[in-house]
């Protein structure tokens, strides 16, 4: 698999720690589509998108790439993931269970960010542009951290019955939850920052 350039730049919510927590809830409402960033001549705007009321402007940033634009206004720094390097990604487990879990969740980013790329070229609706970034955002988090919102993806298999009292030729069902980069200590924000200053130098 070769590395993967996102389709758009991808916030992760465990980067938001350094803002306050007003600009956290706002940064939180652009990620999840509630509110989007609009650029005018008095500055940026945060609109609103589930207010009928509210006349959705004909130009507006939303989801990652607006929480990058409004920290960008607040003078704090770019934490955005733009690539994964996948050949980084896959000698950091030690073991092969891991290795299978995080090349499961690795493709299904890549699934998904080839998606969102063909649906605009297809010239899809904007809804299924919003909802494709979205979901691609989910899948980064959960390649990152696997429980970032309390529901991991779970690895469901039967197996052979090892008890000693159990029937032979008798099958168990298991339920693991797959392993995901912070379990192996890897940070894809810590390698953007580096390969930021690597491209600098």
């Amino acid at each position: 698999m070769k590395d993967i350039t996102l389709f758009k730049p991808i916030v992760l919510r465990s980067s938001l720690n350094d803002m306050t927590l007003s600009q956290k809830e706002i940064a939180l409402d652009l990620l999840t589509n509630s509110k989007v960033l609009v650029p005018g001549k008095d500055g940026l705007k945060y609109v609103s998108i589930e207010d009928p009321k509210q006349v959705r402007p004909r130009y507006f940033i939303y989801g990652s790439e607006a929480v990058c634009y409004y920290r960008q206004s607040l003078g704090l720094p770019d934490v955005s993931i733009t690539t994964i390097c996948v050949d980084e990604i896959l000698t950091a487990p030690d073991d092969y269970d891991t290795l299978y879990d995080i090349l499961y969740l690795l493709n299904r980013v890549h699934m998904r960010n080839e998606r969102i790329a063909k649906v605009t070229e297809l010239g899809c609706p904007l809804v299924i542009l919003w909802n494709e970034y979205r979901m691609l955002q989910g899948y980064v988090e959960t390649l990152q951290d696997n429980n970032w919102c309390g529901h991991p993806i779970i690895n469901s298999f039967d197996a052979p019955d090892l008890d000693k009292d159990a029937e032979p030729g008798k099958y168990k069902h298991y339920e693991k939850i797959r392993k995901s980069l912070v379990d192996i200590g890897y940070s894809l924000l810590d390698y953007q920052r580096l390969d930021d200053e690597a491209y600098d130098e």
